[in-house]
């Protein structure tokens, strides 16, 4: 999430990150590379707990800086060692404790600079289509967020990528472990698969589709999470498009998922988002329209609705003092009855 318009078009597993710092590095092409990012932004960011759900908490902050490390080692002139760690650092929560949340660690192997083969913590294919709309700053990614998360742990991965074809697929083992945040299985047997092609023309499209086995995530079916609750398995699929030209920004993106519940009838979503950008000299505006509704409304009708359904706009302007520094605004329009709108403003430097 939180990802710039250009990252878009670079595959996140053959990316050096913008503005890294070399630490070291040797005529085999092996290196060490430094990142990071430290940002803060407030406003009215989020809802409150229940039975407030759909209120807007009260104007507040959120800080965070974010380190990580880039490693490259060189087997040989075909192959070489690749590892990543990320972890991001929470300047306060709602319990007031430091929270530290590791985003990526993996290590594997590039084959012939164009695959990538890692086992660890690391991005899920389905990203390769949620990343091509999730390029906010504060909010977004609310489509992303309600079908599972990208990073995911105890996870083989392989990527290829070269003359504008992007494929990847993923795999998750069963892992009993919770995600501290949810109190959910998250990673129970996860199968991912995607395809992308950018013509010359920056003319792209992707295809995406995963399965999940056995989350078993909630309680019961009105949970008030965005994942789906007591859910046996869940199928996943979505096609997208983007477009760059002039400065322009285009991306659009349509999905299903298909959901068996644990002793209630079967349920599921579907989702769609449009979304523009323009960059003129260090301005960028966005705005972006985000749906998804439930496909089965019958099953528990008022809580699967209410806590699949999302119908809002995002408009953003971004303004970047330099290459790595920038602050920007953001508001949600939220079209779902009752739910207030969000607001923020913010400012982020990377190096």
């Amino acid at each position: 999430m939180k990802k710039t318009i250009l990252a878009l078009t670079i595959p996140a597993l053959f990316a050096t990150s913008a503005g890294a710092v070399e630490i070291y590095s040797a005529e085999d092409g092996s290196k060490v590379d430094l990142y990071g990012r430290l940002q803060y932004h407030a406003g009215g960011l989020a809802y409150k707990d229940a039975p407030n759900a759909n209120d807007r908490e009260s104007f507040g902050g959120e800080g965070q800086a974010r380190l990580g490390v880039n490693v490259k080692y060189a087997l040989d002139d075909a192959t070489a060692l690749i590892g990543k760690y990320e972890a991001n650092f929470d300047a306060e929560s709602k319990d007031n404790d430091n929270e530290i949340d590791t985003r990526y660690a993996w290590l594997g192997f590039r084959f012939m600079d164009t695959t990538d083969l890692t086992f660890g913590k690391s991005e899920a294919a389905r990203a390769q289509l949620t990343d091509l709309t999730d390029t906010f700053d504060i909010f977004g990614g609310e489509v992303t967020k309600a079908g599972g998360y990208n990073r995911v742990d105890d996870q083989v991965r392989l990527a290829y990528a070269e003359n504008g074809v992007d494929l990847r697929a993923s795999y998750s083992f069963n892992d009993d472990r919770k995600d501290a945040a949810s109190n959910a299985n998250n990673e129970n047997n996860r199968l991912g698969l995607s395809a992308g092609y950018t013509l010359p023309n920056n003319l792209g499209f992707v295809a995406s589709y995963s399965q999940d086995k056995n989350q078993n995530l909630f309680a019961g079916p009105s949970s008030s999470n965005l994942n789906f609750p007591n859910a046996d398995k869940s199928t996943e699929w979505g096609l997208g498009a983007h477009y760059t030209v002039d400065g322009f920004y285009f991306a659009g993106l349509y999905g299903e998922r298909d959901v068996k519940y644990v002793g209630v009838a079967d349920g599921g979503a579907r989702f769609w988002e449009l979304q523009a950008a323009y960059t003129v000299q260090e301005w960028t505006l966005l705005a972006n329209y985000a749906n998804q509704s439930a496909r089965n409304a019958d099953v528990d009708a008022a809580a699967r609705e209410s806590n699949l359904k999302i119908d809002e706009y995002t408009l953003a302007a971004r303004y970047a003092f330099t290459p790595k520094t920038k602050v920007y605004a953001e508001y949600v329009i939220n079209e779902v009855k009752g739910k207030d709108d969000l607001y923020g403003v913010g400012i982020q430097y990377n190096f």
